[in-house]
C-alpha cells in the first residue's frame, strides 16, 4: 500500500485532496494505532524520529524537481507532497 502512496518527485506527485485522500489518510493512523505497543503511544513526538521535509514548508518556493504545478490545480486542496504527513491530520 505505501508504494502506491510514495510517488517520485515530479509533475505526477500532484494530487487533488478528496474525501477518499482523508479516508485513506484516517485508516494509515487506525492501522499504526493498532500496530504499536500501548506504552510507546505516549512518546509520540519523538526527537530522533521523523521529520517534516524543510524545502517543503509553506511559503517556501516548490523545488525545481516537482515542476510546474498543472494549471486545473492551481487553488485547489492538493494531498501532501511531504511523506512525513502521510499518515497525519493538521489542521491550519
Amino acid at each position: 500500500m505505501a508504494q502506491s502512496v510514495l510517488v517520485p518527485p515530479g509533475p505526477d506527485s500532484f494530487r487533488f485532496f478528496t474525501r477518499e485522500s482523508l479516508a485513506a489518510i484516517e485508516q494509515r493512523i487506525a492501522e499504526e494505532k493498532a500496530k504499536r505497543p500501548k506504552q510507546e503511544r505516549k512518546d509520540e513526538d519523538d526527537e530522533n524520529g521523523p521529520k517534516p521535509n524543510s524545502d517543503l514548508e509553506a511559503g517556501k518556493s516548490l523545488p525545481f524537481i516537482y515542476g510546474d504545478i498543472p494549471p486545473e490545480m492551481v487553488s485547489v486542496p492538493l494531498e501532501d507532497l511531504d511523506p512525513f504527513y502521510i499518515n497525519k491530520k493538521v489542521s491550519s
